[in-house]
């Protein structure tokens, strides 16, 4: 009877624990930016996600488009994005995606406020259903000295709007959380260094998983 009344409180404890997959991961992006206008500009992408989980290399994505500053403060951007799907090395899927946004900002004393929804066509070439998706996200944006170095925090959310013969399920499905250093080397030039945590939500039977992200990015604006 001691041994299982011990092992009680200790199961309890380690459940939440037991119940969380984790996995660490590395995402490198590239993101150019040239200017059209005053107000319009071109925009590509492409961007790299290794995970110990995924064994390397699980997914590319390669992003153009174009935004637009509709009123002062208020942008619109379009956009296409390939996105490649890897395991253990080997392409497993492609996917799709048309994006559409609208960005608001503001300026809090020294804090630049970003708001974002976006609103995501989502399709595989090996299926026939189209997935659909929200993705709210705020970002907040703080210079620290020096005067080219800033302090970046952002929250995403990631809502399915829904179900698809792939694996898309309607609800929220996963968040992140990103807090990270960006440093401005030159008025076209800058890197950004972070961590992302992105949180799975359980759906469908699976466990929730916590995904430890290192975020680096190097940005070009011409």
């Amino acid at each position: 009877m001691r041994p299982s009344l011990f092992a009680l409180p200790v199961s309890l404890v380690a459940a939440p624990a037991l119940a969380q997959v984790e996995d660490r991961a590395l995402w490198l992006t590239t993101t150019g930016k040239v200017r059209l206008d005053q107000r319009t500009r071109i925009d590509v992408e492409a961007a790299y996600r290794f995970s110990d989980n995924s064994g390397g290399l699980y997914e590319s994505l390669w992003i153009g488009g174009a935004t637009r500053e509709i009123a002062k403060h208020v942008a619109v951007q379009v956009t296409y994005a390939r996105v490649n799907g890897y395991s253990g090395g080997r392409a497993r899927n492609v996917e799709n995606r048309v994006r559409a946004q609208v960005e608001v900002t503001r300026r809090l004393g020294r804090v630049r406020l970003a708001g974002r929804l976006r609103l995501e066509y989502r399709s595989r070439t090996a299926a026939d259903m189209t997935g659909f998706r929200l993705r709210p996200r705020i970002k907040a944006t703080l210079p620290i000295a020096p005067r080219d170095v800033s302090l970046i925090a952002s929250h995403e959310s990631i809502v399915e709007l829904n179900n698809t013969d792939w694996g898309q399920m309607t609800g929220a499905d996963r968040m992140r959380n990103l807090i990270a250093i960006n440093w401005q080397a030159s008025e076209a030039l800058s890197f950004e260094a972070g961590y992302l945590n992105q949180y799975h939500f359980a759906r469908g039977g699976d466990r929730p998983m916590m995904d430890h992200i290192l975020s680096l990015s190097t940005t070009l604006s011409l």
